[in-house]
């Protein structure tokens, strides 16, 4: 039902939302390093940046 919700997302301008069901398994209790975290390449967004952010690739 989320999916459906999420894909059937739309705004004024007409750009659609594309949602799947990801059924990997993941690994649980991965730690990354503080060195790692330095390294991340992150940028908060000016409205809530604590949950909004966008993280890059380092190149």
């Amino acid at each position: 039902m989320i999916i459906n919700l999420i894909g059937a997302t739309t705004t004024n301008s007409g750009l659609t939302i594309k949602a799947v069901f990801d059924q990997k398994k993941y690994e649980t209790g991965i730690k990354v390093t503080e060195e790692e975290k330095q390294n991340m390449n992150i940028a908060g967004n000016n409205f809530h940046g604590e949950w909004n952010y966008i993280i890059s690739p380092n190149l």
